[in-house]
Formats: C-alpha cells, sequence, structure tokens
C-alpha cells in the first residue's frame, strides 16, 4: 500500500506446501490434501487428498481461524449482516464437492496432524508460448534454488475451535508425496493425486467452485515437479478467443527405466483426447548425477531469448540449382500494374537494370563483368537471406530447469522444425527412393496443418513451407511410382496437397520431362526454402541424367490431375503476394497449353476417345483467353500444326489479319493436326469474319481471294448489306477485274438479278456470250450438243414442256452450258436466278443490236437466243417460224401470240401478264397458223393446226380459214374448228334474241314506272299533235277549256 508493502490480512492455514489463486479464490495444499479457500470470506472447502488412498474426514466448508490482533473484515462484515450463513455455504458447494469426492475414489480416514516445518507459497504466473513441442537448450549459467520446506519462525498461537480434530501424524518421507497446484486458465485449477510415486499420478481440473471441468490427465510416474507452458494472459489474443497449444510438463523420475531414468513429460493439457490417450513425448535430462538427485523446474519472471540455427538452415532461401539452360522466350509484361509496394518496385527496377539491360547493351568485352555483377548481387542477397532466416529460429523461453549443479532452458521447438521432423520421418533427408515415401504420415501431417491458426509471422511461414514441401514430396512419390500402381486416391491426395501447399509451379514442372522447357525464370533465377532445394535439386539432376525420363500420355489420369492443378495457379494471376508472378504465370501458361496439345494429339485421342472433348474444350479456352507468352504461344501451336488453333490465338488479341493468314493457310491445305476446320467450312469463315472487320485494306485483299477461290462465295463479301467497309460496285467490277477475274461474271449476275441493276445488263450479257462464243468456236463437240439438244427437244410427244424448261433440267453441267441458261434468262427479260426469287424487270435495257451482230455466225446453233432477240426488235413472224420449225416449241408459240412476245413464253408460272391487243393477237395467231400448215411432218402438221383452231376458233375468220386449209383435208379434221364457230354462231344469235327480250321488257317497265310517277304529280300525259307529251292538267289551263284535245281514259292516262 502506498510506497511501501503492508499486509492486509493474514490467512491461517496450517501445514500449506503449495497454492494457486485466482481472485478471491485459492487451490492450496498441505501434505495430505488440496482444498479451495475463500480469501475474503476465510472458508474452505476440502477437494481431494493426495494420496488417492486416504479419505477426509469432513467435507464441510468450514471457517478459517483467525490470528490475535489481525483485522477481520469478514467479522465486521458479518455484525452489519453482510455475510451469508455458514449452512447457506453448505449448501451452495454441497453438489460439487461431493461430486469431486466421487470421482477420486477410495479413501481411508486419518487424523490430521499439524506439522512444524512448511514453506512459503506463491502461485506464479503462466506465460503462454506459441511453439507445440518441447526441448532442452544450451546450458545456462547455474543458481541455487531451494525447494525444501522451512520451519515456521512465526510463534503466534493459533485459535482453533474445540470440535476439530487435531491434525494426524506425519507420513514417513517414503510415503509422502509432493502436492502439486496449477492454474492453468483464469477459471480452474489443476492439482495432482496419486497413490505411490512410483505409480500413475493423475492431474484433475476443477473450477473455482470445486466442480469438474474436463478430463483427468495422466503421467507415467507421480511427477516430482510440474509446471505450465501455456499462452501468455496478457496478450491481446485472449480478447480476441485465440486458442494457443497449452503444454504441462512434468519432471519424472523412472528408477526401472535404464534408459531414460529422469526425463521431462511433455503433453497437451488443452485437448480432450476422447477414448484415446492424449499424445506424449520425452525429453530426457542431461544429468550424470545419482538418481536421487532432485531435479526441478519452474517458470522465470522473465524470459530469455534463443535460437534455433536448424530453422535459418532449413528456411533460408537459397537459389535453386538446375542443370539446364532456361527458355530463351521473354516473358510478355503484365497487363495491370504491380501491386507490391514501392520499396519492392524499386528494388525489382534495381535488378531489371542489373541484369536485362546489361545484358541487351553491353558488348562482348564487357561481359565478365556482368557476370561479376550477377555473382555480388547473388551473394549479397544470400547474406541477406541468411539474416532473415536466423530470424525465424529466434524463441523465447521461461520455463528452467536445474539438477545437481546444472541448469538449462526448457523452450519449445519452432512450429518449422517441428513439422520438419515430421516430414522426415515419412522421407528421411539421406534417402533419394521416394518409393519408401510415408504417403499416410504426411496425409496426416497435412491435416493437421488445416487445424493450425499461424498467429505470428514465423508461424505463417513455418506452416507455408512445411505444406510445400509436403506437396513436392508427395508429388515425388507420385513421379516415382509406376502408372499401374498409381491410385485414385494418391493422385487426389497429391492434387490437393499442391494445390493448397502453395509450392511455386516452377519447381513441379521441372520434374515432368514434356514441360520442364516451358518454365522461365528471370536473370536471378528461381529462390526456394533450402529444405524444398534439398529434395527438388536431387530430383532434377535425376531428370536430367535419363532416369525416368518418360511418363506416358496414356497416364490421363496423371496429366488431368497435373491439368487441373495448373488451372488452379491459373485463376491467381494478378495476385500480389506471388513472387515472380509474370515468369510464374508465364510458365503455368506454356505448360499448360503444351500439355493439352499433347493430350489432344491424335495419338492421344486414339487411346483416350472420351478424353479428348473435354481437352479440347479447355485448350480453346485456355488459347481465346490467353495471358502468357505470345510468341511461346505461337511456337508451340505451330510445332503441333494446330492452325484452326492459332488462328483462335491471333483473335484473343484482334490480329485479324494474322487471323485471315492461318485460315488462308488452311483452306491452301496447310497441314492442321486438330482438323477442327474443313476447306468449306474455312472459307465460309473468311467470308463471315470479313463481314465483321473495319480495315478495308484486308478485306479488299482477302476478299477478292476469296473470290478468287470461290467466286459465289467470295462476292458476298462485297455484296452483303451488313458489312462494315462498303465498296461502290463499280469499284468492287475494277478489283475483281484486276484480281479475280473469273468472279466477275458472278458479281455481275448478283447486280442484275438481285439489285435489279440494269446498266451492268450489257456486261454480263458480254461475260455470258465470251463464255458460249468462245466454247462454240473452237469446240465442234459443243455445236453438236446444241444441235442434239434441238432434235432431242423436237423428237419428244405432246404434252411437253417449253425448250428453255428442258434444257434447264437435262442441260449438261458444262460452265458453257450454264452461261447459256443464265444468258436465256438474261435475254428474255422476267426470270429468277440463285441470287433471289424476285423475278427481274421485263424491260431489262441491253444492246439488242451488239449482241445480234455477236451471235450471227452461230444463229444456226443459238435458235432460242435468235427467237428472243427477233421479238425484241419487233419480228414476230421471224420469231415464230423459228419457234415452229427450229425448235418445235409449238405451245410457247401459242403463248408468244396470246402475250404478243417471248419475254413471258419462256415463264412455266401461272401468274401471266396482260394480254395483247386483239388486232395484234389475230395476226399473230395468223401468222402462226401459216407456220403450222407448213410443218413437214404431216401428222404433227393436221394435229397441231387442228388444235390451234379448236382451242382458238374465235379469234380466226372462218372464211380466211377455209381459204388457205388444204382442200384435200376431210371435214373430221376441221370438225372442231366448225362445230366452235357453229355453236358460237347459234350462240351468239340466241344472245340476240335474249338481248331483245330483255330490251323490251325493260322498256315495259320503264314506261309503268313512268305512268305511276305522272299519276302521283296529278294527272296523266297529253300528247299533242307535234308528239309533244306535257301534263293534263297544264294543257286544260292554257287551252281555257276549248276541249280541241280528247282524252282517253282507256289509254292509261294518256291524252291523244
Amino acid at each position: 500500500m502506498g510506497d511501501e508493502a503492508r499486509r492486509v490480512r493474514s490467512i491461517e492455514f496450517p501445514g500449506c506446501l503449495t497454492g494457486a489463486r485466482r481472485d478471491t479464490i485459492a487451490c492450496v495444499a498441505d501434505a495430505h490434501s488440496y482444498s479451495l479457500l475463500e480469501v475474503e470470506r476465510r472458508q474452505k472447502i476440502h477437494l481431494s487428498t493426495i494420496r488417492s488412498s486416504e479419505e477426509l474426514s469432513d467435507y464441510r466448508v468450514e471457517d478459517i481461524p483467525t490470528r490475535d490482533g489481525t483485522p477481520v473484515p469478514g467479522a465486521s462484515a458479518a455484525s452489519n449482516g453482510n455475510t451469508l450463513p455458514v449452512e447457506n455455504r453448505v449448501h451452495g458447494r454441497s453438489s460439487s464437492l461431493n461430486a469431486l469426492v466421487g470421482g477420486t475414489g477410495d479413501r481411508h480416514h486419518r487424523p490430521h496432524s499439524s506439522i512444524p516445518g512448511r514453506s512459503p507459497s506463491r502461485t506464479p504466473e503462466p506465460r503462454g508460448r506459441e511453439a507445440p513441442k518441447i526441448s532442452s537448450s544450451d546450458d545456462l549459467p547455474s543458481t541455487n534454488v531451494d525447494r525444501t520446506p522451512e520451519p515456521s519462525h512465526n510463534g503466534s498461537a493459533v485459535r482453533t475451535s474445540s470440535q476439530k480434530p487435531l491434525p494426524p501424524p506425519p507420513l514417513p518421507e517414503n510415503f509422502q508425496l509432493k502436492p502439486h497446484v496449477l492454474s492453468p486458465t483464469p477459471s480452474e485449477f489443476l492439482f495432482i493425486t496419486g497413490t505411490e510415486a512410483s505409480a500413475v499420478g493423475v492431474g484433475m481440473f476443477v473450477n473455482l467452485e470445486g466442480e469438474v471441468t474436463r478430463g483427468t490427465i495422466e503421467f507415467q510416474k507421480y511427477p516430482d515437479s510440474v509446471v505450465l507452458d501455456n499462452y501468455n494472459e496478457e496478450r491481446a489474443s485472449l480478447a480476441n478467443n485465440d486458442v494457443e497449444e497449452g503444454y504441462i510438463l512434468a519432471v519424472v523420475v523412472n528408477e526401472n527405466d535404464d534408459q531414460l531414468p529422469r526425463h521431462i513429460e511433455a503433453q497437451r493439457w488443452d485437448l480432450e483426447p476422447g477414448g484415446n490417450e492424449r499424445p506424449k513425448s520425452s525429453i530426457p535430462v542431461p544429468l550424470d548425477c545419482p538418481i536421487s538427485t532432485p531435479v526441478g523446474i519452474y517458470k522465470t519472471i522473465s524470459s530469455d531469448q534463443l535460437s534455433f540455427s536448424e530453422v535459418g538452415k532449413i528456411m533460408q532461401m537459397v537459389r535453386l540449382k538446375s542443370s539446364f539452360a532456361a527458355p530463351s522466350h521473354p516473358p510478355t509484361p503484365p497487363e495491370s500494374a504491380d501491386p507490391r509496394t514501392k520499396a519492392s518496385i524499386e528494388q525489382l527496377q534495381k535488378e531489371k537494370e542489373l541484369f536485362e539491360s546489361q545484358e541487351l547493351c553491353l558488348s562482348s568485352s564487357e561481359q565478365p563483368s556482368v557476370s561479376e555483377s550477377r555473382r555480388e548481387w547473388e551473394k549479397q542477397r544470400t547474406q541477406e537471406e541468411a539474416k532473415i532466416a536466423m530470424s525465424l529460429g529466434h524463441v523465447n523461453s521461461d520455463i528452467i530447469l536445474w539438477g545437481g549443479n546444472c541448469i538449462w532452458r526448457v523452450i519449445r521447438n519452432p512450429l518449422a522444425l517441428q513439422l520438419e521432423n515430421s516430414l522426415r520421418l515419412a522421407h528421411p533427408e539421406s534417402s533419394n527412393d521416394y518409393l519408401t515415401t510415408d504417403l499416410n504420415v504426411i496425409v496426416s501431417l497435412l491435416e493437421e496443418l488445416d487445424s493450425l491458426v499461424p498467429k505470428t509471422e514465423n508461424e505463417f511461414l513455418g506452416l507455408n513451407y512445411v505444406k510445400q514441401k509436403a506437396s513436392l514430396l508427395l508429388f515425388a512419390k507420385l513421379l516415382s511410382t509406376q502408372q499401374t500402381a498409381q491410385t485414385a486416391e494418391m493422385i487426389e491426395l497429391t492434387e490437393a496437397a499442391l494445390t493448397n501447399g502453395g509450392l511455386d509451379p516452377r519447381i513441379s514442372l521441372l520434374l515432368v520431362p514434356l514441360l520442364k522447357n516451358e518454365v522461365l525464370q528471370g536473370p536471378q533465377g528461381i529462390w526456394v526454402n533450402r529444405g524444398l532445394a534439398m529434395v527438388a535439386e536431387p530430383l532434377i539432376h535425376t531428370l536430367n541424367g535419363g532416369i525416368n525420363n518418360n511418363i506416358p500420355t496414356s497416364n490421363i489420369p496423371f496429366f488431368d490431375m497435373l491439368i487441373r492443378y495448373l488451372i488452379s495457379w491459373q485463376r491467381k494471376r494478378g495476385y500480389g503476394s506471388v513472387t515472380d508472378e509474370t515468369y510464374v504465370f508465364d510458365s503455368v501458361d506454356a505448360a499448360l497449353l503444351h500439355l493439352l496439345l499433347e493430350l489432344d494429339g491424335s495419338d492421344c485421342q486414339r487411346a483416350n476417345p472420351s478424353v479428348s472433348s473435354s481437352v479440347r474444350a479447355e485448350l480453346n479456352k485456355l488459347v481465346d483467353n490467353w495471358k502468357g507468352n505470345f510468341d511461346r504461344a505461337i511456337q508451340l501451336l505451330e510445332t503441333y500444326q494446330r492452325l484452326f488453333v492459332l488462328s483462335r490465338l491471333y483473335q484473343s488479341r484482334k490480329m485479324s489479319k494474322h487471323v485471315l493468314m492461318t485460315w488462308k493457310r488452311i483452306i491452301e491445305g496447310g497441314p492442321d493436326a486438330g482438323g477442327e476446320l474443313s476447306v468449306p467450312a474455312a472459307e465460309i469463315q473468311v467470308r463471315k469474319y470479313l463481314i465483321k472487320i473495319r480495315d478495308s485494306q484486308v478485306v479488299e485483299d482477302y476478299g477478292s481471294w476469296l473470290a478468287a477461290r470461290n467466286p459465289r462465295l467470295g462476292i458476298q463479301v462485297f455484296a452483303d448489306g451488313s458489312s462494315k467497309v462498303k465498296f461502290d460496285p463499280g469499284q468492287v467490277v475494277s478489283i475483281l477485274k484486276e484480281k479475280a477475274p473469273g468472279a466477275v461474271q458472278v458479281y455481275l449476275e448478283h447486280l442484275v438479278f438481285a439489285k435489279n441493276y440494269s446498266q451492268y445488263a450489257d456486261d454480263l450479257i458480254g461475260y455470258y456470250l465470251d463464255t458460249v462464243l468462245s466454247v462454240l468456236e473452237t469446240s465442234p463437240e459443243a455445236r453438236a450438243s446444241l444441235a442434239e439438244s434441238y432434235s432431242t427437244y423436237r423428237a419428244l410427244r405432246p404434252p411437253k414442256p417449253s425448250y428453255l424448261t428442258f434444257i434447264s433440267e437435262n442441260a449438261p453441267s458444262e460452265h458453257w452450258w450454264q452461261s447459256r441458261l443464265r444468258l436465256l434468262q438474261l435475254l428474255g427479260g422476267e426470270s429468277r436466278s440463285q441470287f433471289t426469287s424476285i423475278p427481274t424487270a421485263r424491260d431489262l435495257s441491253y444492246s439488242i443490236s451488239t449482241v445480234l451482230d455477236r451471235i450471227e455466225p452461230f444463229r444456226n446453233e443459238l435458235v432460242s437466243e435468235s427467237i428472243i432477240l427477233g421479238g425484241r426488235q419487233g419480228r414476230h413472224h421471224e420469231a415464230l417460224h423459228l419457234l415452229t420449225h427450229g425448235l418445235g416449241d409449238y405451245d410457247t408459240a401459242i403463248r408468244y401470240c396470246l402475250f404478243g412476245g417471248i419475254s413471258s413464253s419462256h415463264s412455266t408460272s401461272t401468274t401471266m401478264q396482260a394480254s395483247a391487243s386483239s388486232a395484234s393477237q389475230k395476226d399473230l395467231f395468223s401468222h402462226l397458223l401459216k407456220e403450222f400448215l407448213h410443218i413437214s411432218d404431216p401428222s404433227d402438221r393436221i394435229e397441231r393446226t387442228s388444235d390451234l383452231l379448236t382451242r382458238f376458233a374465235p379469234i380466226f375468220d372462218v372464211g380466211e380459214v377455209l381459204s388457205i386449209v388444204p382442200d384435200g383435208w376431210s371435214v373430221d379434221i376441221l370438225s372442231g374448228f366448225l362445230v366452235r364457230v357453229l355453236r358460237d354462231l347459234v350462240t351468239e344469235k340466241r344472245e340476240v334474241k335474249v338481248q331483245r327480250a330483255l330490251s323490251a321488257g325493260l322498256n315495259l317497265r320503264v314506261g309503268v314506272e313512268m305512268l305511276e310517277k305522272g299519276e302521283q304529280a296529278g294527272g296523266g300525259w297529253i300528247e299533242e299533235e307535234d308528239g309533244v307529251k306535257v301534263l293534263r292538267e297544264n294543257s286544260a289551263n292554257e287551252d281555257g277549256g276549248k276541249g280541241k284535245n280528247k282524252v282517253n281514259g282507256n289509254d292509261g292516262g294518256l291524252i291523244r
């Protein structure tokens, strides 16, 4: 109180040997039992005897006697009525006390006796630590610590109750057990009981009410000394409910054990092992003294810092030594800014200037200085990494162990070293045979790591290191295992370890022969923990030595696992926590592309057809979203001859010209191992692509190239109205004439037939004529083919189609024949084409004389053309002559007469145009009759003439027909005509009669209507001498009643 310590109160507890206090509750022990004390109210509850074979005589709450002269706050409080009655306190603790007694086993009652010698006891504050294991440290200067009980120098008398029995006499020293009381948490006490020193010791946990809180903890032998290596209660982590490992350390002496006569038994007190025993570890005490030499362990007020050199050794970052050169292709610059701090960016810039710039700029004479700079930089960084690694091995300890004339610090192994030792159990460092690696041990360790939450940076780094090494060991085991021995569980566990471990994927890729050349590293190399390098470097050396150098592509499960692992790394692109992210992710992308190309190859597809679809889909997805090294991707795709995938890669960068160039290679027969795009499909892709881009020069170049190769498809590039680049038709014609002459005709057909641009009709007709006439001039077979078509058509018996329909359906496939058909369609006016179903304008204008001049040498071969052109010029008689005698197309001749021309005569459509005038029809039919009468074949002559006269009898004049028909023809030949004519005459006469009768009836009806209207008007009509009719009433008024006229009442009211 104030500046000096003053006694507040004195608590009398005879024979107290040790104790621990939490707030107003203290757990204390004498030579026989443990008790809970309420120091404020001076009350006590007996918990348990130290020896489980003893029984306490009374479990009631007792008042602690007060020394004379000592202030008793409780007494004054009682006088004021503020204390609870003893009965109430007994009742409040009776349930926990009874539970405690029942859980301690059989006890024998012994009378209590006072022990004159006892030492003052204090409860040390436990300090928390973060490492989960305990190990011995280097020897420290020794100090003398005496835990022997001292006799009490306080001779004051103690007031006792008259009812309380005397304490039992002390037991012999050999039978006494040293009490141990600890407080692991602010609300718990731990005390240890046993039967004898050589038997098992049992630790029991009770709360401040004396109730058991958790399961017991056992020791191999009853401990001589115990201490808690616990979390620090004063740390802020407690406020955040962070859980830190709590250990209890017990000094155990086993005289029967020659190996470990004295050792520290360490175990977790804060775990509930369930049905299993708590895991324990033993640490030998390095003391060459008799077994009777006392050994103690205790906590110090302050802690000391020590360092583990082995932690620095395995955790130090070193440059990975790989025996092959890194690929020469440069890394692709990252798309986004580096998210690291300014200091890191400056360091990276310094390295870049040191290595890359000097390589590119220095002359060959200065190269030695560059190498020297690199070595100097690597040496400097190695030193820096060593300093950092040494700091990772620093640990604090506040526990000392003493025995004889020696004192040691007891410290926990750093987390990284503990876990490293576990990995060494799975795979010794001296072994290069990874087939013997214990898979179960590593998997169990990884499961344990998942439950650990690092609380410091050192623990975080240690956990990451162990995860990476564990995943590397599993991957090495998988690589060393034959394909037939690789199980799905092994592959799955390896994948999970690699994915969650965070191991630099370049290390894994270096171990796969197929992918090792895809690993990129900067001039500074790949830096990893030394512990990882000690595993990876021998494997890389073995790989490059040719041992186990092939992994067959038939090992699909392994490669599928590798694909998923690389894809998981792809998703981390852009994370600022990834060191050398450009080299790492470019390596991952290149390796994934290489692997997918290998699995998508023809050999692998034949062996595993079920895998090919998923692999190809993943390949396309990777290329479409490519972010890795572009040049390396091109190189790989060219190596595997995957042109279509290469075009997708170019498209991912919007390199339209390169996309088209790659498709052009496919179309022209370039090797495309994937076969995704056939030549016709590639041509269609080119057309669709050219419509969507805006580069006019590219559209012109590749559009004309496509038109030269496939005219009908190519001209759609220039003709499509949705194209991003528009060309004038005249400009397109000029381009095609220069670069794709064969497509000009097709484009003109589009303009004339689809767009109705009649100004290009002459050009199109000229192309058709060039094609047809050039063949007819040089090929007698072509002329014979035309003549044969005429003779074949004439030989057909009616009913037969028109000649144009006949040759359209039966024309040979030669190009000139097709050109002739389109020429006939164009010359005929109304027609349809392959470009549109809309008929062209009938009055399509073209130079008829020019066409006639060109076909003049072949008038006998080009009969249809002469007919059309003759009709266009108004030479109908000549056209009918050719239709009748040249072609024998009689139905077309009849339609010619009906419609006054050839335009519609070639159409089979039921939609007819307006008929020609009556006079023109009569003239044409009259001339056609004469042509029919000159048909050479008598039967055809009679049949066609009779049919014509019968069908169109009203048009012909009977007298004229009878005058020109041969006299030798029988009446039967003209019977149809004559019957039709006579029937028409009779019909006409009857129609006249009916018309007259109808007119008379109409006249009568009109007269009646007039009479009715006259009567309604008031009088009749008066017909005067001059024939003028007036109303009777008006006429009478004018005569003045002279009565000159008569009124005939019987004449319907008319006056005559």
